[in-house]
C-alpha cells in the first residue's frame, strides 16, 4: 500500500517514523513546503520529497495529512477526489461546512476518511470504556505549558478537542446546552478555556483546556451512580471505584503496559483501506466533535461581544 505523508511538522514525522517501519506499506512520497526538512528527512528515510501535494496524487493510494489545520479541507479534498484515502490529523477541519463536504465525497467515492483523534486509542481509555455504561459527570482536564506549535488555532482545536471528542463517544444524548469562558493569554487565539456541556439525558460534562499551564495533565474522570472511572491518559492508569454497600466500595488500578496508539491508529486506517474494519474516527466522528468545539467558541464569542457593547 503506497502511502504519501503531506505535512512534516510535529505529528507529521512521528506518523511517517511508524509507517516506513510497517510491513506492507510505503512511503510513496513526503511532502512539505519547507525543503530543508524534506531534504532532511528525504535522506533519512529514503523516501523521495517534493513540496507540492499535487506531484504525490497519482503516486499513492492513501495520504496522511498532517498540515496546518486551514489546509485540511482543500488538500484532503484533493487526494479524495482523486480516489485516494485520507487520514486527517486532528481537527478534521476548520469549520463543520468542509468537514461535512470531505465526508460526503468519502462516502460518494467507498473512501476512507479517518481522524486522527489518538486518545480514542489510549490503552487505559480503551481499559474503561466497555466498563462505562451511563456517565452522569465528566470531568476532563488538558493542560500543557506554553510551546509555540498551533497556534494557528485556538486552545479548542489545539487541546481540547481531544477531550470533546472522548465525551461524544461516551455520551450519545442530544446536546442541550453549553456554556464557556475563555482567555487570549500569549496569542491572539483563544489560549485557555472552560467548558460545561449538558446533554439531554442528564450528563453534564466539565472540560478545562490550557496551553499556558505551568504544568502538564492529561486526565478524564467519568462519574456514574455507582462508579468511577479516573484516566490518567499520560501515565496510561486508570482507577475505578466501585460501591459494593452503604459507605464501602472495590478500588481498582490498572496500569497499561506500553503501548504506542499512534501505530495502533495507523494500523487500523490501513485495516479499514482493506476492508478489515471500520476506523474507530471516522469523518462524521470528527465532524461532531468540531461542531460542538464551534459552539463553544461562539458562546465565548456572543459573551465578549454583549461584554463589550456594555
Amino acid at each position: 500500500m503506497r502511502i504519501a505523508v503531506v505535512g512534516l511538522g510535529h505529528m507529521g514525522k512521528i506518523h511517517l517514523s511508524k509507517l516506513v517501519a510497517l510491513e506492507g506499506v510505503e512511503v510513496s512520497l513526503i511532502v512539505d513546503t519547507d525543503p530543508l526538512c524534506t531534504a532532511e528527512l528525504s535522506e533519512k528515510t529514503g523516501v523521495r520529497s517534493c513540496r507540492d501535494y499535487g506531484d504525490a496524487i497519482q503516486s499513492c493510494d492513501a495520504a496522511l495529512i498532517a498540515t496546518s489545520t486551514e489546509t485540511h479541507h482543500h488538500i484532503g479534498k484533493a487526494f479524495l477526489e482523486a480516489g485516494k484515502h485520507v487520514f486527517l490529523e486532528k481537527p478534521v477541519t476548520v469549520a463543520p461546512k468542509e468537514a461535512q463536504e470531505l465526508i460526503d465525497i468519502a462516502h460518494k467515492k467507498g473512501l476512507v476518511l479517518q481522524v486522527g483523534h489518538l486518545e480514542r486509542f489510549n490503552p487505559a481509555f480503551l481499559h474503561a470504556l466497555p466498563r462505562i455504561e451511563k456517565p452522569v459527570l465528566i470531568e476532563a482536564t488538558r493542560i500543557s505549558p506554553f510551546t509555540g506549535r498551533s497556534t494557528d488555532v485556538d486552545v479548542v482545536l489545539d487541546l481540547m478537542i481531544h477531550d470533546l471528542d472522548l465525551v461524544l463517544s461516551l455520551v450519545h444524548d442530544e446536546i442541550r446546552s453549553v456554556s464557556a469562558q475563555g482567555v487570549c493569554f500569549m496569542t491572539d487565539n483563544l489560549d485557555a478555556v472552560n467548558a460545561t456541556i449538558e446533554f439531554s439525558g442528564g450528563c453534564v460534562a466539565n472540560v478545562a483546556a490550557s496551553r499556558i499551564s505551568p504544568k502538564k495533565e492529561r486526565s478524564i474522570t467519568i462519574y456514574e451512580t455507582d462508579k468511577s472511572f479516573t484516566i490518567d491518559l499520560l501515565s496510561g492508569k486508570c482507577i475505578s471505584i466501585v460501591k459494593t454497600g452503604q459507605g464501602t466500595t472495590d478500588t481498582k488500578e490498572y496500569a497499561a503496559t506500553r503501548s504506542d496508539a499512534v501505530l495502533d491508529e495507523l494500523q487500523e486506517f490501513i485495516d479499514s483501506i482493506k476492508g478489515y474494519r471500520t476506523p474507530s474516527v471516522t469523518g462524521h466522528d470528527g465532524l461532531k466533535a468540531l461542531m460542538l468545539a464551534a459552539r463553544i467558541k461562539d458562546y465565548i464569542a456572543d459573551k465578549q461581544r454583549i461584554s463589550t457593547i456594555q
